[in-house]
């Protein structure tokens, strides 16, 4: 098979009541954009071919908002078909692609699926997943057409610097100019109550690329709305040849939708911003609570975190009923397999369920931990 089998497929196709491997925030519906003007304007709606690039009015409310000329967008099938767009156009058979893992899976598989030598860089948790410059620059060859980060990083959360990300572009510019930089900011305005969002790297660097899309943050995945943003004309004209030939437009009643929920983001942002800081202090108590029996790195943005089961309370045997026991109780739980971990780690997604219902299960997530650190150390015993 051209695509590695990964079970974050049952994402899709598995949906158990007690949802905690979801990484969006909550779901939203029609019915919170919709009004006469939505209504008048999706009646007259032309189901035509949408254009290379996108929608005009769209890449301009995208541009308006990351302070560029709208000729920088592309508008894509989510971040994903981004990265793969930018792939298609910047490599060669044979070129090295660098990013990090743990990751998002695509974003690593799609690498040697294409035909490209894929490079990792292994980003640990105890170290609350920083990167290592010096060990980036250590894999970089003539032969790196692109290194792939993500800030906020899924499945952590956690983030690369801003003197991290243009230390790197500075570096790239001087010692290896055909090499570019994508950073992934799918999460960048997940933030938490009425904490700052995260800069851009949009327009900063002629080597910076910066991918990302409507399905995290306004939590919209189903509208299959992304974007790509260079400064490169000649870059964007490619990777807008590319689209074409792969899947001719975006949807145009899909950007039509967009419009209206970038209309309304301020609306939308508010209610999920107070939705997910109560997500996350209910996991910050959570873990607390738990904390002989697990640890966690603390997320800067996006509802989302990863979580460890300690090797002092849990056998490889014990994190195996772990899982077992989560998916008996109705508990979706995003392994850590999925992103390139070991079934130690997991993801939790704490912006997805209604509060109530998150620490519904929570509760049982701490039953289930406790039952089996039991049954382990009674095996341990014996």
């Amino acid at each position: 098979m051209k695509f590695p089998v990964n079970d974050i497929i049952t994402l899709l196709d598995e949906r158990l009541e007690f949802n905690l491997a979801e990484s969006t925030n909550m779901d939203l519906i029609l019915n919170e954009i919709w009004d006469d003007d939505f209504s008048k304007e999706l009646m007259n709606l032309k189901l035509e071919y949408g254009t290379s690039q996108g929608n005009k009015k769209l890449r301009k409310k995208i541009g308006d908002k990351l302070q560029v000329d709208q000729n920088q967008i592309v508008i894509t099938n989510g971040a994903a078909f981004g990265t793969l767009l930018a792939m298609l156009c910047l490599c060669e058979h044979q070129d090295e692609v660098i990013t990090v893992q743990p990751n998002f899976p695509p974003t690593m598989d799609l690498i040697e699926s294409l035909g490209f030598k894929r490079v990792l860089i292994k980003l640990l948790f105890e170290e609350e997943y920083r990167i290592d410059i010096s060990e980036l620059f250590s894999k970089i060859t003539n032969k790196t057409r692109l290194i792939i980060l993500v800030s906020p990083l899924n499945p952590s959360g956690t983030i690369h610097s801003s003197a991290e990300i243009l230390e790197i572009s500075d570096r790239l510019h001087h010692h290896y100019p055909s090499c570019k930089l994508i950073i992934d900011e799918t999460y960048r305005e997940a933030t938490y109550g009425a904490n700052d969002v995260l800069p851009t790297y949009a327009g900063l660097r002629d080597n910076i690329i910066t991918i990302s899309s409507l399905s995290k943050c306004h939590g919209t995945p189903g509208l299959r709305i992304g974007w790509l943003q260079s400064s490169d004309p000649e870059f964007i004209e490619h990777v807008g040849v590319a689209k074409v030939n792969t899947v001719i437009s975006n949807s145009v009643l899909d950007e039509f939708v967009a419009l209206k929920v970038l209309d309304k983001e301020l609306e939308i942002f508010k209610s999920r911003r107070i939705h997910s800081i109560k997500g996350l202090t209910s996991t910050k108590n959570w873990v607390a609570k738990n904390n002989e029996l697990i640890s966690w790195v603390e997320p800067k943005a996006g509802a989302l975190c990863c979580i460890k089961l300690k090797e002092e309370r849990f056998t490889q045997d014990a994190v195996e009923e772990f899982y077992n026991q989560s998916k008996k109780m109705g508990i979706q739980i995003a392994n850590g397999e999925w992103f390139g971990e070991s079934k130690r780690y997991f993801r939790l997604g704490f912006g997805y369920m209604e509060t109530e219902k998150l620490n519904t299960t929570l509760n049982k997530l701490s039953q289930i931990l406790k039952k089996t650190n039991r049954q382990n150390e009674e095996i341990q015993r014996k």
